[in-house]
Parts: C-alpha cells; sequence; structure tokens
C-alpha cells in the first residue's frame, strides 16, 4: 500500500506514521510504502520503523515565459484521456516499465491520480492499445510529474518527451510557477529526457522508504 505525502512542507510526525500503517495493516496490507520524502521528513520516517528502498534525484522547471518558446517548437502532443477503463492497462505498461517492486497495479495508480487537489492522466496509443501514459498533477502553485511509463517495444520514439510535453503545457496554463518530478539517481535516460527539457536538477536528493507490517 501507498503512503502519499501531499503538503512536503508539513512534517509528519512518528504517531501519524504509526496511525497509518495501522490502517493500512487492518485493510490487509502487509508492507507501506511512502512517496518520496525529503530529507528531514525520511528521518521521521526512519524513526518511525520505515526502512529506505530507494534514492531519488529532484528536477524543479520554471514554468515561466522563457518555456513558451521551448513549447512552441515542439510538435503537437497528440495524446488521448486516460480514462478509468484504461487502468488495468496503463498498470501492465507500468509493471513492463518499472518491475514487480517498482510497478503500479491498478489500485496505486487510482492513488496516485488522486494524491493532489488537480490531475491530468494522458496516455499515447491507439483505443485499443497504450503505448505509454502520464499522470500530472498539481497543488497551490506548483504541477508534479507524478507517473510515466512507456512499454517496451515503443521506447526511443519520443513518447515519453510528447507525453511531458503535454503536461508541461497543462500546468502552463494553470499558472502554475514551477513544475518538479524525481527519478532515480541513476535513471540515465529519464534525466537526460528533463533535463533535456530545461529540468534543473536541485542538492536535496529524495527517499522512498518502506515498512513491513507483517
Amino acid at each position: 500500500m501507498l503512503l502519499v505525502l501531499v503538503d512536503h512542507s508539513v512534517l509528519p510526525d512518528i504517531d501519524e506514521l504509526d496511525a497509518a500503517s495501522e490502517q493500512a495493516r487492518r485493510h490487509g496490507a502487509t508492507r507501506l510504502r511512502t512517496s518520496a520524502l525529503f530529507p528531514r521528513a525520511a528521518e521521521i520516517a526512519r524513526e518511525a520503523r520505515f526502512e529506505p528502498i530507494d534514492t531519488l534525484a529532484l528536477l524543479r522547471l520554471s514554468l515561466d515565459s522563457q518555456l513558451d518558446a521551448l513549447l512552441e517548437r515542439e510538435p503537437s502532443p497528440n495524446t488521448r484521456s486516460l480514462r478509468a477503463w484504461h487502468i488495468a492497462r496503463a498498470a501492465r505498461v507500468d509493471q513492463q516499465a518499472f518491475g514487480r517492486m517498482w510497478g503500479n497495479d491498478a489500485s496505486s495508480l487510482g492513488e496516485v491520480r488522486t494524491a493532489t487537489p488537480a490531475h491530468r492522466a494522458r496516455f499515447v496509443g491507439s483505443r485499443g492499445h497504450i503505448s505509454g501514459f502520464a499522470i500530472f498533477g498539481a497543488g497551490g502553485d506548483s504541477g508534479y510529474v507524478q507517473r510515466l511509463a512507456v512499454a517496451d517495444a515503443d521506447r526511443r520514439r519520443g513518447m515519453a518527451r510528447r507525453l511531458v510535453v503535454d503536461g508541461l503545457q497543462w500546468m502552463r496554463g494553470r499558472g502554475l510557477a514551477t513544475a518538479h518530478v524525481n527519478t532515480g539517481i541513476y535513471n540515465a535516460p529519464a534525466l537526460a529526457l528533463y533535463e533535456g527539457l530545461g529540468f534543473v536538477r536541485l542538492a536535496d536528493q529524495l527517499t522512498i522508504a518502506e515498512r513491513q507490517l507483517a
């Protein structure tokens, strides 16, 4: 089960993490995994018996007028809306892209979609086939690339870039100030994609942590 901390300006406390763990256990979960945590939140999670399982790079992009010139040079993203009845197929793409440990099932993808006050979910492909999909979120004046996955057979065809451009256009249209994304510190293709679109890597690294509930 996934524990998402939406407002990163508010630190969790140990009692809240214990309560969330107990609620997940009552629902039958055997482990509870956090979303990406900033350093101080990760320290608190460790005190609540969450163990670090991955380290992520954090990148940020200013959604200002300089971005407009980049977006104008990009071809039309030509994406489709990711509806509820697409989620099972999107989950198969996600699990193929990220493997059993990190891939989302349909339920956890649903949690990703509702993790922020507003979101946009899109895919590329045909009506019966999903080549890749992305979920973007918005909260306050910030936008987030929450999930991006492309099927193995459809990689290196520019689909990931099309999806991210679509999300940036949506964020810019909402008047958001910045976009954020995190990815594995050794995920060279993803880092190249985001940095090629103007994202800048920040000094802080994020942690994903997990607590065993059995």
